[in-house]
């Protein structure tokens, strides 16, 4: 049977648990990462072509002014994007992209590809959040930068298809699992008797 190929976009404020989620449904083998290009730092442990595409800033210009990106924006004050080769392999392969992008990124998205899911991953409470952030906090991050752009993000929750509360890591887990096999038994991305 076809199904139609959609992206499954991720996003969640920092501390919010997108990585460690993705991680996990990665491991059931049907969706593929779209590894997305920054001018950030590899963090201790991250590899290039592996985690994201680590461009210096003139790399990430170039790509940009040629047209090569589906979405970029600059956050905080380094650059991350989506290279359009990426997500159109996927797609191509039949493969469901996921993508880990931030509010504005998958505002992008959703207006080119207009069958995307959208997914906001959540804490369940703002002091929570607080308390994630402070806690992974390498000495590089900018702990009250990151709390106004997750109050900033959070106010963008009504533009997503689906809000998954992070409190207990197994559950938000299922949760995603569940909203994007729902999606993929939709009437719409089947063709089989259309």
């Amino acid at each position: 049977m076809y199904m139609e190929c959609f992206p499954i976009i991720i996003s969640a404020p920092s501390g919010g648990g997108k990585t460690s989620i993705v991680n996990r449904l990665l491991e059931d083998g049907k969706l593929s990462r779209v590894i997305t290009a920054t001018t950030r730092a590899p963090r201790k442990g991250e590899k290039n072509g592996k985690d994201y595409h680590f461009w210096s800033d003139k790399q990430f210009e170039n790509a940009v002014e040629k047209g090569e990106m589906a979405e970029w924006a600059k956050v905080h004050v380094n650059y991350y994007g989506i290279p359009k080769s990426s997500l159109d392999k996927l797609i191509k392969r039949g493969k469901h992209p996921v993508l880990v992008i931030d509010v504005q990124g998958a505002k992008t998205v959703k207006k080119i590809y207009k069958n995307a899911v959208s997914i906001f991953i959540t804490p369940p409470s703002f002091a929570e959040l607080k308390k994630r952030i402070a806690a992974r906090n390498d000495g590089t991050t900018d702990i009250k930068a990151r709390l106004e752009s997750a109050k900033k993000e959070l106010k963008c929750i009504k533009n997503y298809d689906y809000l998954v509360i992070n409190d207990e890591f197994e559950q938000a887990v299922a949760d995603c699992r569940a909203i994007i096999q729902a999606e993929r038994l939709k009437v719409k991305r089947q063709n089989k008797f259309q």
